[in-house]
């Protein structure tokens, strides 16, 4: 019985196997001036099991997962729950070195979005499995990367020098700038001066 109930497990896992497709979307073949062009297809749809594989072609881009709303930024520096997937850049040349990233589809119910680091800024997104009829589209997605300006994730990290402290310029009466340190100093000019016309008194 267990030796049937393993081979009934055994066929059913080559079934689901040779059902699982090979979607490949080519980064990098944009010619074009539309920056979402660099992933070709833009968007495309997977079933559970299906493997989408980003194929690196031409110049040095990046295929990288991200949040709906920080679509310039790798997913995980938003949420570190999210294990999203990085190529990081790979530089393809004029199809001279051609790298491939398989991506395993294990919840098709779920909108996986991504971008490319150079081209982000200016549109250079994608999506698995978008839903269009909600409110989280690609259209959407691309606007956000163009409205947020393709905000880097470098600028997120904390600096590795000890950080500094912050400073906000204000205009005084005399029209000229001065920050906080400026300031204080002048605040604490104006404590002691009381305190000095106190003890030239009582000389």
């Amino acid at each position: 019985m267990q030796l049937l109930n393993l081979l009934v497990l055994a066929a059913t896992t080559l079934g689901l196997q040779a059902l699982a497709k090979e979607i490949v979307i080519t980064v990098g073949g944009n010619t074009t001036d539309d920056a979402g062009a660099v992933f070709e297809p833009q968007t495309v749809v997977a079933e559970q099991g299906d493997v989408v594989v980003f194929n690196f072609t031409q110049g040095n881009h990046t295929a990288t997962q991200a949040l709906f709303a920080s679509p310039c930024i790798p997913a995980y520096f938003v949420d570190e729950t999210v294990n999203g997937f990085n190529s990081e850049f790979r530089n393809a040349g004029n199809f001279s070195a051609i790298t491939t990233l398989p991506v395993v589809i294990d919840n098709p119910n779920v909108t996986i979005w991504f971008y490319d680091h150079n081209t982000c800024a200016e549109g250079g997104v994608g999506g698995i499995n978008v839903n269009e009829s909600s409110w989280e589209t690609l259209d959407g997605f691309a606007r956000n990367a163009l409205r947020l300006n393709g905000t880097g994730y470098e600028d997120t990290l904390p600096t590795t020098t000890a950080t500094r402290p912050t400073t906000t310029s204000t205009s005084n009466s005399t029209g000229t700038s001065e920050n906080d340190a400026t300031r204080v100093v002048k605040l604490g000019g104006a404590a002691v001066a009381p305190i000095l016309a106190l003890a030239i008194a009582f000389l």
